[in-house]
Order: structure tokens, then C-alpha cells, then sequence
């Protein structure tokens, strides 16, 4: 019989205990659960000794709690590597078990159930360590100057994904990887829409989007899409109208589209997408940004009633690990209480009236409002009205539904500023 060789387990113990890297390896999201149970106990009882003692205990000591454990020699590993090998080893008993209960479910036809257990299983497991990060910044200042200077030659300041709207993009530089950033307005005010033309401005940048809609089937998001980036009449698409010059027009947009990046729709009448499925759907399709539109109307996978506060809660902070894991922007609409909108006339919103969850104001990087603009029925305001990195201010948006033309007003159009920008930042 040959040398027993020793698992990641007994090695990664082992490690710790000769150079003293428990600090290093917690930072790594280790914790009981990730090693089998034998070795968990030995974990906890690890971790708790450091806790009374601030010191990482001997093998001695270790060897006098449990005689019978066997620990390797691991003078030569890679503390990394085996950190990896025992999470990897815990996620794959734990799929392992999630397949075996979603078996039974599967042969009695409960395919619905499967997925949802599949589903959660896997977002469990796929999200279940956060690696935090300690860095001198001292010693990185060259890093951070090169990336400024790199910063200082994209265009507009943008270092994120374009809106679509210059002023927008320079009151935001742009959406950016791991953020959460709310649209928040009145029904029928365009946030729907808002979602559509930012969408397809990032897949023309080449940054495949994923847009979920809670409210339209993928044929009418599909119907809007077409009327959009062939400016021909949504109306007059729908009802069969369309002039033979339209149908030229939309027959060349669509096919100059064709090899284009993926642009997935995503259809929920029935309101049943949680955080864990999402994430699947990110996982298979690979976007660069996600849009869910309506995100009220989103399932809480814990069981809280649809649309309550703290179903609300626990879905955007799900959403705001999920952008961080994924290390995409993930964009979402929400509506307004009414009657708490500052008046009749100017119906301006404030953080106050963003109705079902403050929780949009705690998890979202930046919060914008859609509103109308109190002068002109074909204008919306969009409004930066929250941020941790945007100034205060705002662009007007000009709706031309019958050509699907919706830009921003400008100088030239206009006699107002297209944007407005304070001195400072919001309270964030």
C-alpha cells in the first residue's frame, strides 16, 4: 500500500497552522461550512482559539483537542490553491446534493419546482464567498495615476457604459461594472422605454444586454426594438401600417444588425423571477449589463408578499451582490408614490417618494428620477437625484413616439442648459 496522500483539507489546516496565514485565508471567504464535517469541527474550534488567544494555535495544541486528526506536510503549497480546492470541493458536494433532491421532482413531473430548487442551489453556491480586499495605497499610487491618465483620454469623461445621452453621460461617466442604478418615476412617464434605448446603445458599444420586462411580451419588446433603431412608426409597425419606405428602412437596420452581439429579452407576465434565477440567466446568456424593468414586481425567493418592503429589501440588496459577483451594472425601474410627489404641477421626486422600499435609496449606487417636464407633454426630465459618485443635475429628453426619435435637448434646441449641475455631491 502507498503513501496516504492528504486532502486539501488536512493541508490547508496544516498551512495555517505553520506560517500563521489564518488572517489571509478568513479574507478569502473561508468559513466552517466549506469543509467536510469532520474537519469543520476542527475549523470552528481553530477559529475560536484565535478569538480568545488573538494567536493561531501549534500542531501540538491542535493534536492534544483531537489525537486522531492527520495533518500533511504543506511547507511547499500554495495557500491560494488550496483555499481554491476546498471551496471548489464544497461547491461540488453541493450540487451534488442539489441534483439528487431535484431528481425526485423531476420524475414526478414538478419541473417548475426543479428549477426554482436548481436554481437557488446553484446561486448559493456559486455566490457563497466574497474575497475583501487590504491594500496599502501608498504603494499603488503609480496604478492610480496611469489609470487617471487613461481615464482622461476615453471621451466626455466616460468610463462606464454610455446612456445614450451625452449630458446624461457627464453627469454619470457613464454605468459602471457593480453598480445598481434605480430609474424611479410615474407610470407612463418613458422609463420603459428608457431601459430599450440605453440597452441598444450598449450593445452598439459592444456590451451584450440582457433586459427583463415584467409587463410586455417579447414580441412587443421585439415590436418596440424594431420601430427604435429603424425610426419607423411603432403604431403603423403593430397595426400592419407601415409605408414600403419603412419596410426598407426597418429590412436594412435589422440586417445590418444580424452579427451583432447578443441582445436577450426577457419575458415575465407571470412575475415569477427571482435574484437566483436572474443569476442563472446571467450565468447562460453572459451580459455586460442587465435592465430589469418594474422590479417591484419581482419574486422574493424568501417567501415575503410581492412588492412589500421587505421583500423589496431583500431583493435589491440581492441584486447589488449579484451586479458585484458578476461585476456587470445591473439597471432597474421602480415607481413613485404620488402623493408624495412635491406638487401637482411639477410632480418632482425626491427620494422620499420612491414608493414599496427605501431600500432603492440604501442598495443603489446612483438613483435617477424620470418626470415629466411641467411645460412640454413630449418631455421627460431625468434627474440625478442620489449618488455616491455623480454631481446633482439633469437632462430633458424629447419623446417622439411616432418616429421613435428620442434625444436629448440641447443648447441648440433649447434655450435651457441640458444639464444642470451643482457644486457638490449628493449625501452619499
Amino acid at each position: 500500500m502507498g503513501p496516504v496522500v492528504a486532502s486539501a483539507e488536512q493541508l490547508l489546516i496544516s498551512k495555517v497552522l505553520s506560517d500563521e496565514s489564518l488572517v489571509s485565508v478568513i479574507d478569502m471567504g473561508i468559513q466552517p461550512k466549506h469543509f467536510s464535517q469532520s474537519y469543520a469541527r476542527i475549523w470552528s474550534w481553530l477559529l475560536e482559539f484565535w478569538h480568545q488567544h488573538s494567536e493561531v494555535p501549534t500542531e501540538r495544541a491542535l493534536l492534544t483537542e483531537y489525537p486522531s486528526v492527520t495533518l500533511g506536510n504543506a511547507s511547499s503549497e500554495s495557500l491560494s490553491r488550496l483555499v481554491q480546492e476546498v471551496i471548489d470541493g464544497h461547491r461540488r458536494e453541493a450540487v451534488t446534493e442539489t441534483l439528487t433532491q431535484a431528481m425526485p421532482l423531476l420524475t414526478e413531473g414538478k419541473i417548475a419546482d426543479a428549477i426554482a430548487l436548481l436554481n437557488s442551489g446553484l446561486q448559493e453556491v456559486s455566490g457563497d464567498t466574497t474575497y475583501s480586499r487590504d491594500v496599502n495605497i501608498i504603494d499603488q499610487w503609480e496604478e492610480r495615476l496611469a489609470r487617471y491618465a487613461e481615464m482622461r483620454e476615453r471621451p466626455e469623461g466616460l468610463i462606464g457604459i454610455s446612456t445614450g445621452f451625452p449630458g446624461l453621460d457627464r453627469l454619470t461617466a457613464g454605468i459602471r461594472p457593480q453598480q445598481l442604478i434605480t430609474f424611479v418615476g410615474e407610470a407612463k412617464r418613458g422609463k420603459s422605454m428608457l431601459t430599450m434605448v440605453m440597452a441598444e446603445r450598449a450593445n452598439a458599444e459592444g456590451v451584450p444586454p440582457l433586459l427583463v420586462s415584467f409587463e410586455m411580451s417579447v414580441e412587443e419588446q421585439a415590436a418596440r426594438y424594431d420601430a427604435y433603431v429603424s425610426k419607423v412608426s411603432h403604431t403603423g409597425l403593430l397595426r400592419g401600417m407601415s409605408t414600403s419606405a419603412e419596410v426598407s428602412r426597418l429590412d436594412h437596420a435589422l440586417r445590418a444588425r444580424k452579427n451583432s452581439n447578443p441582445f436577450v429579452l426577457v419575458e415575465d407576465i407571470a412575475s415569477a423571477t427571482t435574484v437566483s434565477s436572474l443569476a442563472a440567466k446571467i450565468k447562460q446568456h453572459n451580459p455586460g449589463i442587465v435592465f430589469v424593468d418594474g422590479v417591484y414586481m419581482m419574486d422574493d425567493e424568501n417567501g415575503e408578499p410581492k412588492g412589500s418592503p421587505q421583500a423589496l429589501t431583500n431583493i435589491t440588496r440581492s441584486l447589488k451582490r449579484v451586479a458585484q459577483q458578476f461585476k456587470i451594472p445591473i439597471v432597474i425601474t421602480t415607481q413613485v408614490l404620488s402623493s408624495k410627489l412635491s406638487s401637482r404641477t411639477s410632480r418632482r421626486v425626491t427620494a422620499d417618494a420612491i414608493g414599496y422600499s427605501s431600500s432603492f435609496v440604501q442598495d443603489s449606487d446612483t438613483v435617477m428620477s424620470v418626470e415629466r417636464d411641467p411645460d412640454y407633454e413630449d418631455r421627460s426630465i431625468v434627474r440625478v437625484i442620489l449618488s455616491r459618485t455623480s454631481p446633482h443635475g439633469e437632462v430633458t429628453i424629447k419623446w417622439d413616439w411616432d418616429n421613435m426619435d428620442f434625444t436629448e435637448v440641447t443648447d441648440a434646441d433649447d434655450d435651457n442648459d441640458d444639464t444642470e449641475q451643482a457644486d457638490g455631491y449628493s449625501d452619499w
